[in-house]
Formats: C-alpha cells, sequence, structure tokens
C-alpha cells in the first residue's frame, strides 16, 4: 500500500512526471485528429479504470487478479497500435517535422521545393486553371490531420509543382473530379472524396466542389484553393466559410501565412 511519503519521493516524483508529459502530448497530438474527441473521451476513461484497478489489486492484495489484468494491459496496448496504425504513423511523421523545416516554411521555401514555394505551385496552377476554366480543389492538411480521407484515395507522395496539378485536374483521367490532399509540402494523395457541407445557409449557387471545400473545413483546419469550372473563379475555403479571391498576390501572402500558422480570417 503506497502512503504519502512513498508518493513524494524522488522515484516516485520521477515516474509520475514522466507519466504526465506522456499523457499530456497524446492528448496534444489526438487533439490534431479527426476523432479526437471520441479518442480523448475514450483514452481518459481507460486510464481512470486502469489506475482504479492496480490500486485495488494492491489495496487487497489480489495477486491472481493482478497477474492476468497485466496480461490484458498488454494485449490490450498490441491491439491498439494495431488498430491506430495509421493515426501512430502520422505521429511519427509529425515527430519528424524539425525546427529548421518549419523556419524554411515561414520564410515561404520547402527544403524539398528549393526554389518553388508551396503556396506560388498551387497558385500558379490555379491561374492556369481560372483561364481555361478547369476545376480543381487542392486541400493543405495542417494540424487535424486528414488521414482518413487520405486512406480512401490514391496516395502520390509527391512534390508540389504546379505541372502535375496540371496533369491530375486538366486531364481526363480517374483523379481529376477529386480533390488532392497537400501534407508536409508533399502532394500526399488524388482522388480524395471530400464530406459535402449541410449548412442551410450555403448559396444555392455553390455547386458539389465549392460545398466539399467547405465541408472538410468544417470537419478540420485545413486551407482549400479552389477553381471554378463554371466562371473560373479562384476562391480559398477556412473554417467553414469560403471567399473568393481577386488579387492572386494578396492570396498568395493569405495562404503563406495560414501555412506558417497564423490565424487568419477570411
Amino acid at each position: 500500500m503506497l502512503n504519502l511519503p512513498d508518493l513524494l519521493s524522488p522515484a516516485a516524483l520521477i515516474q509520475i512526471a514522466f507519466l504526465f508529459v506522456i499523457l499530456y502530448w497524446t492528448l496534444r497530438y489526438l487533439e490534431t485528429t479527426v476523432a479526437g474527441g471520441f479518442l480523448r473521451s475514450i483514452g481518459l476513461l481507460s486510464v481512470i479504470g486502469v489506475l482504479a484497478a492496480i490500486w485495488l489489486f494492491e489495496e487487497f492484495e489480489l495477486e491472481t487478479l493482478s497477474a492476468i489484468f497485466n496480461y490484458f494491459i498488454i494485449f490490450a496496448t498490441v491491439s491498439l497500435v494495431i488498430i491506430f496504425q495509421p493515426e501512430l504513423r502520422h505521429g511519427l511523421t509529425r515527430l519528424g517535422r524539425s525546427p529548421l523545416a518549419r523556419l524554411l516554411r515561414r520564410m515561404g521555401v520547402s527544403p524539398e521545393q528549393e526554389g518553388h514555394t508551396l503556396s506560388g505551385e498551387i497558385l500558379k496552377a490555379a491561374r492556369r486553371f481560372s483561364r481555361n476554366r478547369v476545376g480543381s480543389l487542392v486541400v493543405i492538411e495542417r494540424e487535424v490531420s486528414l488521414q482518413p480521407y487520405i486512406d480512401r484515395a490514391v496516395r502520390l507522395d509527391a512534390q508540389v509543382r504546379a505541372e502535375l496539378l496540371d496533369t491530375i485536374f486538366a486531364t481526363p483521367t480517374l483523379l481529376h473530379d477529386g480533390a488532392v490532399v497537400v501534407r508536409n509540402d508533399r502532394l500526399e494523395a488524388a482522388g480524395v472524396v471530400l464530406p459535402l457541407t449541410q449548412n442551410p445557409d450555403i448559396p444555392k449557387g455553390y455547386g458539389t466542389r465549392h460545398r466539399a471545400a467547405i465541408g472538410i473545413t468544417e470537419e478540420a483546419d485545413a486551407v482549400v484553393v479552389i477553381t471554378s469550372e463554371e466562371t473560373g473563379a479562384i476562391s480559398v475555403a477556412l473554417n467553414g466559410r469560403l471567399a473568393q479571391q481577386e488579387d492572386i498576390v494578396k492570396t498568395e501572402e493569405l495562404l503563406d501565412r495560414l501555412l506558417a500558422g497564423e490565424e487568419v480570417e477570411l
């Protein structure tokens, strides 16, 4: 049975601090996932249940149940790793983001695209689409993971170049009707199917492409660049709102600020 002096010992304090840091960063990471709210509630209940079970087993010296419970914890841990493999893989990817990469991104230069900024390449393609009345939908992932949508799409993992976007959207392929997702300055997937907004206040003139752009920004903090097939207009969607862009230079500045982590309202 633990008493107060045991809890205040240096070894106990170090273990408590270590567990607190792990729990804190786990919850912080879950905030960046689409299912974060659900997972956080289940995770907190599980932690409380495990701590309560451990206390009961030690308090009443239930050695047999304690041994069975330890095996169950191992089984549950392995099961969670298998079930949430995509989320864990995305988390490891996020850990690989170096401070230098973030600094270069704030300067508008990606280490993977020297001489080609992400916003510049996207808007270079958007201008071409606008002139030729080509519809396009480019989703830029930020903090909230879009992994569930990527998993159902065609994986690419390529540099974001205007020529590649032109190939996807301006040619009659199986991918040109869907969206593309950009993650970590890379073109992660194409042919992505997005959820449509159910907001009744959306203007009736908005088509499926614009409704999909608004829909994904209602679920995640992504930034979406859209070109209209009917009018050629270039728009940006963010936080469930969509705004048409008239000045391409200001649009590039807006994207640069958003990709640098600034909070900007449309």
